[in-house]
């Protein structure tokens, strides 16, 4: 079988890093998997060092998250070149199946699914807030009687009424574990940090004001940002770096030794907005025995059990994080050791790379034979419900 794999960006974000997890479960399956990209670069990179073809689409970037409707009719242009390289690439490679890691592929990749009927599978990392890119994706859905599989169950609502129920499953991410636990350090936590790419909807500007209330309360806290920003300009890094001048916050960059990151923090909070779904970040914190305060955003609450293998804040506000990081900093070390077993427990039990894998590779298999996958459902209690009986369509 032959699988093209279709992603809207070149660098490197949460979905793309979803799609390199991916990738070796798919070949390991013995399928011929070759992946699409816009340009090339990290992401591309990243894709040949697994010994993958990566086939570049040569068409333009666009800004992340809501678009103006000047990007819309620059798409609009776009489609069409698009559309003929998709084409070009599956009846090149006698391509048996769409797996489309983004929206922004979705329109030409529905297409070309459709005239050549084989089947498409969207693989959706974050939720659609804009009503017309909802419209949108749900009209090339429905016509290209596409498969979703969604990373949580807030990242699938606005699309559920476009897709048969029998055609929507929800699996979480997975991550890879880490050679030691990291969190195990005696002391009282005071090492503080917010991991991720540095973007608004991230909260790094949140995490630095509530920095400076919990020093009032923790004068010998020391907190880190870890990270750049990278689908977007500096504006927002250079806010948040003129916020923290007079506080003892470290800019690292943009780290990969994700070990060594954990390794050097007590905390990680996540404060991000709404417009996140299930920062991977928070499962990585988990496997690697780190604590973590988040925001009740978007999916978040969905992998994070509040006061059992994480804490979350009653608001998503400065003041209400700063509350929370304090109570955090003042627990009893054997309370705090507690909710990091239970929260590697979580990982172990739901967040292994090894069971995303498999869990995503088995519907891919079910789609190929023409198997409609019953839906995956949210967690419940710390458990992942079972995903992989299947129903013969028709």
């Amino acid at each position: 079988m032959n699988i093209l794999c279709l992603d809207q960006f070149s660098n490197l974000g949460g979905g793309q890093r979803c799609l390199l997890d991916l990738l070796p479960g798919l070949t390991n399956r013995g399928w011929q998997v070759r992946v699409a990209i816009p340009d090339d670069g990290p992401f591309s990179s990243a894709v040949r060092r697994l010994g993958l073809p990566a086939d570049i689409l040569q068409c333009r970037s666009y800004s992340n998250g809501r678009k103006p409707l000047v990007e819309f009719a620059k798409y609009a242009f776009d489609f069409e070149k698009l559309a003929r390289a998709i084409r070009c690439i599956v009846v090149t490679n006698r391509i048996d199946l769409l797996y489309v890691n983004g929206p922004r592929m979705l329109p030409p990749a529905a297409l070309v699914a459709r005239f050549y009927s084989i089947p498409i599978i969207l693989h959706c990392h974050s939720r659609l807030f804009q009503r017309s890119a909802i419209s949108v994706a749900g009209i090339c859905l429905r016509a290209a009687k596409a498969n979703v599989i969604a990373c949580c169950a807030f990242a699938a609502g606005p699309i559920r009424p476009y897709v048969n129920p029998g055609r929507l499953s929800i699996v979480y991410n997975g991550v890879a574990g880490f050679r030691e636990k990291c969190g195990t350090s005696p002391a009282p936590p005071r090492r503080i940090g917010v991991i991720g790419r540095i973007e608004r909807e991230k909260g790094q500007l949140e995490f630095i004001r509530a920095a400076r209330l919990v020093l009032n309360r923790f004068p010998d806290a020391q907190f880190s940002v870890i990270g750049s920003p990278l689908f977007s300009g500096s504006s927002y890094l250079e806010e948040v770096v003129d916020s923290a001048r007079d506080l003892p916050v470290a800019f690292t960059g943009w780290r990969d030794d994700m070990q060594a990151v954990f390794s050097n923090l007590d905390l990680l909070v996540v404060p991000s907005t709404q417009v996140d779904s299930t920062p991977r970040v928070i499962l990585e914190a988990f496997a690697a025995g780190v604590p973590v305060v988040a925001f009740p955003s978007g999916g978040i609450p969905e992998i994070l059990d509040d006061g059992k293998t994480g804490f979350l804040t009653p608001a998503a506000t400065p003041d209400a994080l700063a509350v929370k990081i304090t109570s955090i900093l003042a627990m009893p070390r054997e309370q705090l050791n507690g909710i990091i077993d239970r929260a590697r427990q979580a990982w172990q039990d739901n967040f292994t790379v090894e069971r995303y894998r498999r869990q995503i590779t088995e519907i891919i298999s079910q789609v190929l034979a023409g198997a409609e996958p019953v839906p995956a459902r949210p967690l419940n209690d710390g458990r992942q419900e079972s995903v992989q009986v299947v129903r013969r369509s028709g």
